[in-house]
């Protein structure tokens, strides 16, 4: 019976070990080259539970790990349902320099089982990868200033691969070579994806170079340094698989086609080189700049232009960029604040603007109380940038804008009417007096039976509706006449109380990610009384802290907008997930009573 026992257990622990998961590595052939990576591949199949591998350390070496994908995969095999599924992942070692290198052994845990690779030398051939690719990037104009546009060059230097046989291959092959998404591509990702998505080839020039015929392609990226030094590009480094042989198979259609017999890899990492940004100068710097770079125009309109003292007037300010380029969405406008000449007449906020950008102008919108009667103008607002053309400060200024400023209306308090007259200070005017009788009280009447019978009031239900209607008639009518009153003194308050339903049209309108996103900032915008359009992402997080919200609600629309953003990017219409989760984050904002801070109300 023991034996039966124990013969059980080892059958049930061997089909356990069956059932675990494995892992298959293959590692590198042959020699290597500095700079082009060496690839480990790991294969885990059918496991439960698998903790992916840790890059070592290796000396004159980077090392990083990378999952490239995970497969399953369910067949039916002599009547039986079979699963199994397949994780690959990558160590990848990028040598430093030439010379030996030692690759430890590397382990992968799989379903508790510690699987490791046999250690491995390999030796790394000094590249020539620079006579068959190399990568620079260049900058338009060489030398710049902070906030200056500046175009940023990727140019790639690929030889052409001529066969003897079957004669050179053309620029479209041999980018159609390089590892798009195995390499880095820094500040020129989003230019990568989109040829990727188009399936195409950046624009290329063919150059005859020591008798070898070269493809040299290129990539523009425009950005505005915001700091001196070399402007920054993260990471670049081009890999690319090099043909050495050539052969000619036939395809499923039976069409004889060419393809890479034998190949190597290269790769070059890419710096930006002879590029300069310098510093805006100290010396000149009126006091009125705020960081504008280029040429500007300012005008300022006002509305309306007859007010009275303190009534509110609301000035927009159209900064034009005049030879574009400018970056517009981090503008800034002018302050206001500091203007001695505009405060010196008006009541000017000090909270920051934000503006909307349309076409090569930008417009912020701000209101100004005017303090005394009879001011006849807004005067002119200045705003200062650095000229990179002519490198000096230049200062444009909006023409006056006429305005008519009347004394605010006040009561006159002479003319209240007292107990003792109609002026209240001369006792001697007609009034209502008292006069006394020495005799006492003296009936108009003589005392009759009528007078001492019971008169008790007696009422019905049409007698108390005839006394209860008009108390409760002239109730709705104050009530009426509270609430539009109210809607009178506070502009706001209407379009707050209609900022729900208003949100709730806009997503049932909405058939894009864009419409989606314009829900959420038009809510926050009717709710904090905001002008319509004028609300940034880069506003956004400021006004919900502002307006009491929490940090993990503002997080949460914050990572929403990001969705909205890339599925505006990606061209396509706004999932059903993303209309869920707007609706669900006007809920939230609803249930937060956005409060308006004091003079955030623009």
């Amino acid at each position: 019976m023991r034996v039966t026992i124990l013969s059980i257990l080892l059958c049930l622990s061997l089909l356990r070990t069956a059932a675990a998961g494995d892992a298959h590595f293959r590692m590198p052939d042959g020699n290597a080259y500095e700079g082009a990576p060496i690839l480990v591949t790991i294969e885990v199949t059918d496991a439960g539970d698998v903790k992916p591998p840790v890059a070592p350390e290796i000396a004159g070496a980077t090392v990083r790990v990378i999952e490239r994908g995970r497969q399953s995969m369910t067949e039916l095999r002599g009547g039986r349902v079979r699963n199994s599924s397949t994780v690959t992942y990558v160590v990848e070692i990028t040598p430093e320099r030439a010379g030996s290198i030692d690759i430890p052994a590397l382990s992968v845990t799989v379903d508790g089982r510690e699987i490791r690779s046999k250690p491995q030398r390999i030796e790394v051939l000094k590249s020539d990868a620079g006579s068959l690719l190399s990568a620079e990037v260049i900058g338009l104009p060489a030398e710049g200033y902070v906030g200056q546009p500046l175009d940023l060059i990727l140019r790639i230097s690929v030889r052409a691969y001529k066969d003897s046989t079957y004669g050179q291959l053309n620029e479209s092959q041999m980018w159609q070579l390089v590892d798009l998404q195995g390499s880095e591509w820094g500040v020129f990702e989003q230019q990568v994806g989109e040829l990727r998505q188009r399936n195409a080839a950046p624009r290329a020039q063919q150059e005859l170079r020591n008798g070898e015929t070269y493809f040299n392609y290129e990539l523009t990226r425009r950005t505005w340094p915001p700091k001196t030094g070399a402007p920054e590009i993260g990471t670049v480094r081009i890999r690319m698989t090099y043909p050495i042989a050539l052969r000619e198979v036939q395809n499923l259609f039976l069409d004889r086609q060419l393809t890479i017999s034998e190949s190597r890899p290269l790769s070059i990492t890419a710096t930006a080189s002879g590029v300069t940004i310098l510093p805006l100068p100290e010396i000149d710097r009126p006091a009125s700049f705020s960081g504008a770079v280029g040429a500007f125009a300012i005008a300022v309109t006002a509305k309306p232009t007859t007010v009275a003292v303190g009534d509110p007037v609301t000035l927009t300010l159209a900064i034009t960029d005049i030879r574009g380029g400018a970056n517009l969405e981090t503008l800034q406008p002018p302050a206001l604040a500091a203007d001695a000449t505009l405060a010196r007449e008006f009541r000017v906020p000090s909270e920051p603007l934000s503006g909307v950008v349309s076409g090569n102008t930008k417009r912020f919108t701000v209101t100004v109380r005017p303090l005394r009667a009879g001011t006849a103008a807004i005067p002119p607002i200045e705003y200062s940038a650095f000229d990179p053309q002519n490198r000096k400060y230049v200062v444009s200024r909006s023409q006056p804008v006429p305005i008519t400023v009347t004394p605010a209306n006040q009561m006159d308090l002479s003319k209240i009417v007292s107990g003792t007259g109609a002026s209240g200070n001369d006792p001697s005017t007609p009034g209502t007096q008292l006069t006394e009788v020495q005799t006492g009280l003296v009936a108009n009447r003589p005392v009759t039976d009528a007078l001492l019978a019971d008169e008790r009031l007696r009422t019905g239900p049409l007698e108390l509706a005839g006394l209860l209607v008009p108390p409760i008639a002239a109730a709705a009518a104050l009530a009426v006449r509270w609430h539009r009153g109210r809607h009178a003194r506070d502009g706001g308050l209407a379009r707050r109380s209609r900022a729900r339903r208003t949100a709730d049209g806009r997503l049932r309108a909405a058939t894009d990610a864009a419409g989606l996103a314009g829900a959420i900032t038009g809510f926050v915008e009717d709710m904090t009384g905001r002008p319509a359009g004028t609300l940034t992402r880069g506003d956004l997080e400021r006004v919900l802290a502002t307006a009491g919200v929490n940090h993990e609600l503002r997080t949460r629309i914050a990572e929403f907008l990001g969705h909205c953003d890339r599925a505006r990017y990606a061209g396509a219409a706004a999932p059903a997930e993303l209309a869920a989760e707007a609706q669900r984050a006007i809920d939230s904002l609803d249930a937060a009573r956005l409060r308006t801070a004091k003079g955030d109300a623009r």
